[in-house]
């Protein structure tokens, strides 16, 4: 389960109903009815938020989003380095991809554990007060 408070519009969430789980993106929130209405290929629909779930966030993810894998060694370091304009996610070891750095400009964020897709987004969101999604 997700909790209504993170849920924010363009967010990347799973949507179940009945036995069938799709991934989609949020359209509206309704706060008071306690639902979601959410997107996925040609369909929209209200779903309760104990229908709603968490997409697990991988760097395959970053890619979806347009991100790219940097070459740049003074951005590596040891690790791997994903950019997209200004904005830089870090990962120091490249064995772990439960720690991250994300860089915009002069702002820095350093995460451990697991991270879900819409949490990405509401950093990202936070930091640049731009939305992103999967391309």
């Amino acid at each position: 389960m997700i909790k209504l408070s993170e849920i924010k519009v363009g967010d990347i969430v799973n949507a179940r109903f009945e036995d069938v789980v799709n991934t989609g993106e949020v359209l509206q929130v309704d706060r008071e009815e306690k639902k979601a209405l959410v997107t996925h290929g040609d369909t929209e629909y209200w779903y309760d938020i104990n229908d709603l779930s968490a997409v697990s966030f991988s760097i395959d993810t970053l890619g979806q989003m347009g991100f790219r894998k940097s070459e740049d060694p003074s951005l590596n370091g040891t690790g791997l380095a994903y950019i997209k304009g200004p904005f830089i996610v870090r990962f120091p070891d490249k064995t772990n991809t439960k720690h991250m750095v994300l860089t915009y400009r002069d702002e820095h964020r350093d995460l451990n554990g697991d991270l879900f897709v819409h949490q990405f987004q509401n950093h990202y969101h936070s930091m640049t007060n731009f939305h992103i999604g999967l391309e």
